[in-house]
């Protein structure tokens, strides 16, 4: 669990900055290559390191694109419920 945790926490910081750059500002239509065309390009949510995400991806023995396909799927599944807990927490 460490070794995903440490692989995904920058990368899902990359790919929301991403979904944010949508129209639909979600995640739900997002596809690997996007994610990969934002990881090559540097500028693109800068504070989000490249090398701890390459790194993580090695520790798992992974690709870097099944880091990327793994982290976006779960994180399309659980959008619906984060954005109703995040909702209930700004209402309060």
């Amino acid at each position: 669990m460490e070794k995903v945790l440490f692989a995904t926490d920058e990368l899902t910081g990359l790919i929301w900055a991403a979904a944010l750059m949508r129209p639909s500002k979600s995640v739900s239509d997002m596809e690997v290559s996007s994610v990969k065309k934002k990881f090559k390009d540097k500028r693109f949510a800068a504070g989000c390191s490249r090398d701890i995400i390459r790194t993580g991806a090695e520790n798992l023995g992974w690709e870097l694109n099944d880091l990327f396909d793994k982290t976006l799927r779960a994180m399309q599944s659980c959008e619906t419920e984060i954005r109703e807990e995040m909702a209930a927490i700004e209402g309060e």
